[in-house]
């Protein structure tokens, strides 16, 4: 959940270090029994309560190569939606009955409910091949798309200068000089004109093949975020701090349409198997799935888990919506007709970007686990380490040669993900001790786990000296400016008070 921390212009970011398992809290994942729904008065059902029995007794340890894990004992039943209409019963208590230790997913809804959070289903999967390319200048790389002419694109967070990068699929890089704004790119898509386009604060662009470079602004001079090309011909795109969704046509003219929830924070967006936009709505305000009809008709979807952070949103082969929540630790499933089922990340990363993979699955980067992660339509969940140690993955994509591509912020590498179906050396499994995780012991900030982004982590607290979470508040401890995660934009380490001048955590 973002969160103003120390300055008005910052914000900050939390995670949470959970265990493997069904729940992040639970050992293994064993679900309680699900118990019936209550009766509701008037236009309102009850909720499902969950029933008494125990957790089951699996558990995961780490073995060096993998987990070895137990399972659980099995979920509940789904609870009974009450009498009436209105709010949905919730569904049944999390299983664990599958051999990798964590739980199945949730129950069927009661009467006009919504299904339950699934438990984790972690450790199964295809062993793939993890190929680096290293970018021989220094970008930060961020957002990435598949372009029309075969390449793949990607864009700079780092501003020293702003631009967008070219790779072909044999690792040759260009780089091509965006508009000078200090603000990197944030979102990049294909373009129905053959050319890529981008968002950044302010404004849109696009990238010939060749590198032409045009820019735009937003009306109003509003910020932009997720960019997808969509119904049309046009693209669309959202405007978090404005609380629209846009479109732009390849000519350059402009539309908004204003999300219904007041600061919602439409941050991705995507277009769905059901000729509408699909969207995040990221801030605690809104914690919602957006669909939009073409022509600005808008209906919105409660996230079950609060505060969720939802980041990312792609269409999946199966015919539903796919999204990612940060700090809800899950990834999400929603149906055209809005029916929402969350499956918890086995180790208790924290997904970001998310894309529908040529394989039927849909695959996600884990910025703080620094892990690739992939879903099948059922839910089951494997995730793969990526060999360069906190190498912060960032955006991920689909390339012309129908692999897995993914950009490493800190690592200042693209990612190949190959042998999708298996076949490769890196087989699923994560380590769950992270050096510089919650509560290990530390002198300056940048001992404990960046954030996610290049100018932001987690802090080392000046009381106990051990990491604590962003969330925390905690103003951290530095010994010297190079010991201030923003030390290249900046940063100062104050010789008296040992804090750093300024911090950002997660900012977008």
């Amino acid at each position: 959940m973002v969160k103003p921390v120390w300055a008005p212009w910052l914000v900050a970011l939390g995670f949470a270090v959970s265990g493997c398992g069904g729940n992040p809290s639970d050992s293994g994942g064993g679900g309680n029994s699900g118990g019936s729904g209550n009766s509701g008065g008037g236009n309102q059902s009850g909720s499902g309560n969950h029933g008494g029995g125990p957790s089951g007794a699996g558990g995961c340890t780490w073995i060096g190569t993998g987990w070895a894990c137990a399972g659980g004992s099995s979920g509940g039943a789904s609870g009974g939606g009450g009498a009436g209409g209105g709010m949905s019963g919730s569904g049944g208590g999390n299983g664990g009955t599958n051999p990798d230790g964590g739980g199945s997913s949730g129950g069927a809804p009661g009467a006009g409910g919504t299904p339950a959070a699934g438990g984790a289903q972690g450790g199964d999967g295809p062993s793939v091949t993890i190929t680096e390319f290293l970018i021989p200048t220094s970008s930060e790389p961020g957002a990435i798309a598949a372009g029309p002419d075969g390449n793949l694109w990607f864009n700079h967070e780092s501003t020293s200068p702003s631009a967008i990068s070219r790779m072909t699929p044999a690792g040759m890089f260009t780089r091509f000089n965006t508009a000078v704004t200090n603000i990197g790119p944030v979102g990049i898509a294909a373009g129905p004109d053959g050319n890529v386009w981008y968002t950044k604060q302010q404004g849109v662009g696009s990238a010939s093949p060749a590198g032409k470079i045009t820019e735009r602004g937003v009306p109003g001079g509003r910020d932009s975020a997720g960019i997808i090309s969509g119904p049309g011909g046009n693209l669309w795109f959202t405007e978090p701090t404005g609380n629209r969704i846009a479109s732009v046509s390849p000519a350059g003219m402009f539309a908004e349409y204003t999300v219904p929830t007041a600061n919602g924070g439409p941050y991705s967006i995507t277009a769905g198997p059901d000729g509408n936009l699909w969207f995040t709505e990221q801030h605690a305000t809104g914690n919602k799935i957006g669909r939009m009809t073409p022509t600005g008709t808008f209906t919105e979807f409660p996230i079950p888990t609060p505060a969720s952070n939802p980041f990312a949103i792609t269409s999946g082969s199966d015919g539903n919506l796919w999204f990612s929540e940060q700090d809800g630790h899950k990834i999400g499933r929603a149906t055209p007709a809005g029916v929402i089922t969350e499956f918890v990340v086995p180790s208790g990363g924290s997904p970001g970007a998310i894309v529908g993979g040529p394989d039927g699955n849909v695959w996600f980067v884990e910025y703080r686990d620094n892990a690739i992660g992939r879903i099948t339509p059922a839910g089951v969940i494997a995730e793969y380490a990526i060999p360069t140690p906190r190498s912060v993955p960032t955006g991920i994509c689909v390339g012309p040669d129908k692999n897995i591509y993914f950009t490493e912020l800190d690592g200042n590498k693209i990612g190949r993900v190959s042998n999708l179906a298996g076949g490769g050396n890196i087989a699923p499994g994560l380590k769950p001790d992270v050096p510089g995780g919650m509560g290990t012991t530390c002198t300056d900030d940048t001992d404990c786990i960046d954030s996610g982004k290049a100018c932001g982590g987690d802090v080392c607290s000046g009381k106990t000296h051990t990491c604590v979470e962003a969330t925390s508040l905690d103003p951290g401890t530095c010994s010297a400016a190079a010991k201030c995660w923003c030390a290249p934009q900046g940063a100062t380490c104050d010789a008296t008070t040992h804090h750093c001048s300024f911090t950002t955590f997660g900012a977008q």
